[in-house]
């Protein structure tokens, strides 16, 4: 019997259904109470919570989003359903330089009474103390296929590879020399510590394995960092907004020349292309209005400093990990375990092309045709649009087509 079985039966005569209710408000003052006369402090946990909901809903950044507060204090309602990418982006962007930990339904501290069974847990500490927020009703599809791999790998811990029923788990085992039978399911996590703070890079590709793993395997004396993607995703690098187109006083889109500086990496990739930052917010004040010129094609963008281009790039994979990505077929595994498979995978850019927001498209999209040892002929785009249903911010993707 575990301390949780302990307490439950212990004071479970106190709650009317036998344990404390998340989403009746008594149950919970109730439940706080408790814990506050045993000398636990969960319930200054769910306060730390509910102020950083509030500081997140109410900050810029959150109000991009559609939020809906909840009864339960630790609780968020993601209405617009957004990735956990997204959250963590805009977790850091509310909490600078902040580590944030991401808990499966159903494991570490994020079970019930006041966790979930079927939501993420982001766990990070404030000025304020230790906070738990459950983001509910936002697990996309790309994070219900992560979260059932790893449910598939736990299952499988303590099986012999021969007896492993699901192909593309026993392919992952076989590419990465484990033999499941040494594992238990503690030996595999889901998301482990997301570290947010990571930007690109014009210099050298950094290790990055342990900041964008989804799933942790532990074995051989070692870690395993799995980067998960469903078969439509296909986004390696997410985060950053454009500092310097802005709404006026009148909500028309303008350029900011004294915010030019603030982001030096938004800055250099508009510098490296020739981006026509004119061109940009005439477009975004078409799309608002609905009227101007439509133009869905291409035009070809002069790089000015190709090898500054190829480093950021690379350092938007970075290396460290598997890169593991669902086909109609199964799954391909990529190791991208040193720098050398950092810049494989990019390979050699073929060019550029541009094309500009107009009155039926927001996005300002630059595709780059590679030559990648890796993933052979593909082409990399950067989107820069608003993802929100807005129009500003707009912030920075990095994808391939494949």
């Amino acid at each position: 019997m575990d301390i949780f079985d302990k307490f439950f039966k212990k004071f479970a005569y106190k709650f009317p259904k036998g344990y404390p209710d998340m989403n009746n408000e008594q149950d919970i003052l109730l439940l706080e109470n408790i814990l506050s006369e045993l000398g636990i402090n969960e319930g200054s946990v769910m306060n730390n919570s509910a102020k950083a909901i509030n500081k997140i809903v109410s900050s810029p950044e959150g109000k991009q989003y559609n939020f809906k507060l909840q009864t339960a204090k630790n609780r968020l309602g993601n209405l617009d359903k957004i990735s956990k990418d997204d959250f963590l982006n805009l977790l850091n962007s509310v909490y600078p330089n902040t580590s944030v930990t991401v808990h499966a339904p159903g494991e570490g501290p994020n079970k019930k009474p006041q966790g979930s069974s079927k939501f993420n847990m982001y766990e990070f500490n404030t000025e304020d103390g230790n906070v738990k927020i459950i983001l509910s009703g936002g697990a996309n599809e790309g994070e219900k296929y992560e979260q059932n791999f790893t449910n598939d790998l736990k299952s499988s811990a303590g099986t012999s590879l021969e007896d492993i029923e699901n192909d593309n788990v026993r392919k992952l085992y076989q590419v990465l020399k484990i033999n499941p039978e040494t594992l238990s399911p503690n030996d595999i996590d889901f998301a482990g510590t997301a570290g947010t703070k990571r930007s690109l890079s014009f210099g050298k590709p950094e290790n990055v394995g342990k900041i964008i793993a989804d799933i942790v395997i532990k074995s051989n004396g070692k870690e395993y960092y799995i980067s998960l993607k469903n078969i439509s995703g296909h986004t390696f690098y997410n985060g950053g907004n454009v500092p310097f187109i802005v709404f006026d006083k009148d909500q028309n889109v303008v350029f900011d020349r004294s915010k030019y500086d603030n982001n030096e990496i938004i800055k250099n990739i508009f510098e490296i292309f020739n981006i026509d930052i004119n061109k940009v917010v005439q477009g975004l004040n078409e799309y608002i209005q609905g009227e101007g010129e439509i133009s869905n094609s291409f035009e070809n963008a002069k790089i000015s400093n190709p090898q500054a281009l190829t480093n950021m790039l690379v350092s938007g994979f970075g290396y460290g990990y598997y890169y593991v990505k669902e086909k109609k077929d199964g799954i391909s595994i990529v190791p991208l375990l040193t720098p050398e498979d950092a810049y494989k995978a990019i390979g050699d850019i073929k060019g550029a092309q541009i094309k500009y927001p107009n009155s039926e498209t927001k996005s300002l999209t630059i595709k780059i045709p590679l030559e990648s040892e890796i993933f052979g002929n593909v082409d990399c785009l950067i989107e820069l649009r608003n993802t929100t249903g807005n129009v500003l911010p707009i912030a920075l993707k990095i994808k391939t087509n494949k």
